[in-house]
This record gives C-alpha cells, structure tokens and sequence, in this order.
C-alpha cells in the first residue's frame, strides 16, 4: 500500500543506497554518471511494482512518477566532468528523501522535509560563494522552514495547520518565502538547480492538497492577497534580470503565485493544477539545464555577452525556443493546458485580481520572448569558439519537450489531484485534528 511506513522507506531507500554505492565510482565520472542514471531509472521503477500501476484518484501517484523522471532528465544532460559528481550523488539523497516525503502519511513527513530543506541549506552554505548574498537568504528562509515544520509537529490546530501552510509556501515559492527557492535554483551547481525546480514544488503543492479542507476563509483570503503580490514581484524581478538562472527562478515565483491565486480563490485543486504544476516545473528545469549547457562552455556569463546563438548553436536554438513557446503558454503544451483549464474549471469570474494575474501572464510572455531574441539573434561573436550540445544534452531537452506536449494533451482526469488517496489523508487527519 502506498502509505504503507515499509513501502515508503523502500522507495526512499533505493536512491540513498545508490548514492552510497556510488561513492566507491568517484574516480570514474562516465562510470558515475551511468550509475546514477540508473539508480535514478530505479526510483521511477519502484512505484510501478509497489503501487500496481493504479492511480486511485491520486495526485500523488503522479507526483511519485514525475520525481524521479526529473532526476533521470537533469542527470542525462549533464557531461561526465569531475566537477559534477557531487551534484549528481547529492540528486539522488534528495530523490530518495522526496519520495519517501510523498508516500509516507503524517507522522514522519515533516521530518523528511525538514532533512531535504536542511540538505538544501547546507549545500547552499557550501557553495556560497557562487551567487552572492542570495545563499544567505535562502538559508534564512530554510531555517524558517524547518522551525514551522517543528511547531507543525507539536502545536495543535490552527498553530499546526498554519505552520504548515507556511512551510509549503516556502517548496512551493510564495512571496515573502521565496527566498530558498531562488537561491537554490541559482546557487547550486550541475543539475541540482534543473532537479529543485520540479521537487520543491511538488512537495509543497502535495503539502498544500492536504490543507485545503482544513484551512478557514480568513487564511485563504490572506493568501490569495499574498499570491497576487508575489505575481507582481516575480514579474517585475523577472524584468531587470540579467541572469538566465534568476529570470528563470523569478519567473517561476510568478507562475506558481497564480497556482496559489487559483487554490485561494476556489478553495479547490482539480486535475488541471496538476497539468500546470508539472508544466511549469520542467518548462523552468528545462531552461536551467540548456542554460547549464551553455555555462558548461563559456562560463556564468550575462545575457549580454551571449547574441546570435541561431545561427552557431542550432540544435540548442531549436529546443530553447520550443521551451520559451511553452513557457509563454501556446498550446499544445501544458502551461497552456493547465491555465486554461483553471479559468474553466470552475469558470473564474472577471475582477481586479484577474486582472492582475492575467497581466502578470502577459508580462511573462513579454520578457521570456525577450530572453529568447536576445539570445537566439543578433550578431554572434567571432572571439568566442561556438560548440552546439551534446547528444546527451539534446536527448534531454528533446524528451523535456516530449513530456510538456504530452501534459498538454493528456487528459486532466487522468492526473486527478483533487482527491487525496483516502488512506494517506486518514493518516494525515491525526496531525491537523489531534
């Protein structure tokens, strides 16, 4: 069974011992790589023996699913250098710990967030030096994060519940608690900024699904005002970004503030939140490891220093541009399917904070097709020695591509996270009604 604690130590475990075992191939990167691959390949395999292939109306049997698939992408375009090993065994510690926060119930999940999040933080100490004051911050907001998932522990509702929603808040990014996500996207190294981007707000959106019958209309209407600000603040973040991994990260911020706008404002998650939740999270990894591409040859280097990619690199111009078509939400991808399918269902009636979201949706579209020409065209430069991806670079993108149109056409009962599987949620109903 699926909230089974042994099921659920299992499906932790297999990633961990990966990790373990892959200590002893640190002197062969390429042997690595394809060990880590398939140790990630054995996270996505389990749940199909444990679970029997039978959703049963659960967001999180996707979810379950969706996590090691983005660790397998963020591994799979990374080059076998020495410097990404870390990264590449720290995946699979997460992976391993996320999954086992996804099927356990109420009793030890927090804790599991609280050594994912502590995770994160001392990476980010450890790689301070790379993005300035921002580790900093994402360290402080990770502290915060674990102090609410301690009283969430301890308290009794609504201290409980409360402490909870903020620490979801914190995974799936929300003004004023964004700060981790940010710095983990853009202070990380390799692939972990590529895999972060999907786990962080998978876990704090199967956090949220928990909440919603427990939360008052006070609370949500306190939220919703929050999602509307944080919409406008990604957005307008978004804008003087001359950093690919900040505007990736800010424009993130802004997309998942109209997920909690939608959540507050219905008081629902129907299968279309899912549809936008995977979208938005492997459009985001996809733009950080074509990205990582790039840095991998030329170094952190500014939007400016980087025109005419076009006609130099067309491999990497082809995929970007079809993941800046999905980050703007034209159809057949699954931002567009997702966000559409939250104004319908139910229909959203017109008011100021429509209003809002639907210009914070416009301005996206704006700065990402900017992001896009500013690279993609203009005159290349003849100091620089241009170098097209990878086999294993492009196979990566490409099947990030693949899974965007699939979630854009798939249909949305079929990633049904409206209902929470009734065990897990029986389990759950003892930390919020003790």
């Amino acid at each position: 069974m699926m909230g089974d604690g042994l099921s659920s130590a299992w499906l932790a475990a297999t990633p961990v011992a990966g990790a373990v075992v892959g200590l002893a191939l640190w002197a062969r990167p390429q042997v690595l790589k394809i060990w880590t691959l398939a140790a990630a390949l054995a996270g996505f395999a389990v749940p199909c023996f444990m679970i029997g292939g039978t959703a049963g109306g659960s967001g999180t049997f996707w979810f379950l699913y969706m996590l090691p698939l983005a660790a397998v992408l963020s591994l799979l375009g990374q080059p076998a250098h020495p410097d990404n090993r870390a990264a590449w065994l720290w995946t699979l510690v997460l992976l391993g710990l996320g999954l086992g926060a996804l099927t356990d119930g109420a009793g030890l999940r927090p804790m599991l967030l609280v050594l994912i999040i502590g995770l994160i933080s001392g990476l980010l100490y450890w790689y301070r030096s790379v993005a300035g004051h921002l580790p900093w911050c994402g360290i402080g907001t990770y502290g915060l994060g674990v102090v609410s998932l301690l009283v969430a522990l301890v308290a009794v509702p609504p201290v409980s519940t409360t402490a909870f929603l903020a620490a979801c808040a914190i995974l799936l990014p929300l003004t004023p608690l964004h700060g981790g996500y940010v710095a983990a996207l853009r202070g990380l190294p390799g692939n972990l900024p590529g895999f972060l981007a999907v786990m962080l707000p998978v876990l704090g959106m199967h956090g949220l699904l928990t909440l919603l019958p427990h939360m008052s209309r006070d609370v949500w209407g306190a939220v919703s005002a929050l999602a509307l600000a944080s919409a406008l603040y990604g957005t307008l973040k978004a804008l003087v970004q001359t950093r690919v991994r900040l505007l990736a990260a800010y424009t993130g911020l802004s997309f998942y503030a109209i997920l909690w706008w939608y959540v507050a404002a219905t008081r629902s998650a129907p299968p279309q939140t899912t549809v936008y939740l995977l979208a938005v999270g492997f459009v985001t990894s996809g733009f950080l490891l074509a990205w990582h591409a790039v840095q991998a040859r030329y170094g952190d280097v500014d939007l400016c220093a980087m025109r005419g990619l076009a006609s130099m690199m067309p491999r990497f111009s082809t995929l970007f541009f079809l993941l800046t078509l999905a980050a703007i939400g034209l159809p057949p991808f699954g931002v567009y399917a997702g966000f559409m399918g939250m104004l319908l269902t139910p229909s959203i009636p017109l008011s100021g904070a429509l209003v809002v979201i639907i210009g914070a949706v416009l301005a996206s579209c704006w700065y990402v097709l900017g992001l896009a020409q500013q690279l993609l065209f203009g005159r290349h430069r003849p100091d620089l020695r241009y170098r097209d991806l990878s086999s294993t670079e492009t196979a990566a993108l490409i099947l990030i591509v693949a899974l965007l149109t699939v979630l854009g056409v798939v249909p949305p009962r079929l990633l049904d996270a409206g209902a929470p599987d009734p065990r897990v949620q029986a389990m759950e109903s003892s930390l919020w009604h003790r």
